[in-house]
């Protein structure tokens, strides 16, 4: 069958069946992302509490 004589939805789910595989370093790149979030979430959290809301 040719992609002219296909439905929107049959190239639609075609291209839902194709799956890339996960890299390793895309592994490294979220674990390191999410690490760096957190860290910049608690040195954020230590610096409003020292100079914004007047903490000893």
């Amino acid at each position: 069958m040719r992609d002219e004589d296909k439905t929107k939805e049959q190239l639609i789910e075609e291209l839902a069946e194709v799956e890339e595989p996960w890299l390793p370093i895309e592994t490294k790149l979220v674990t390191y992302s999410v690490i760096g979030g957190i860290a910049a979430l608690i040195v954020l959290a230590i610096v409003v509490h020292m100079f914004i809301l007047g903490g000893h």
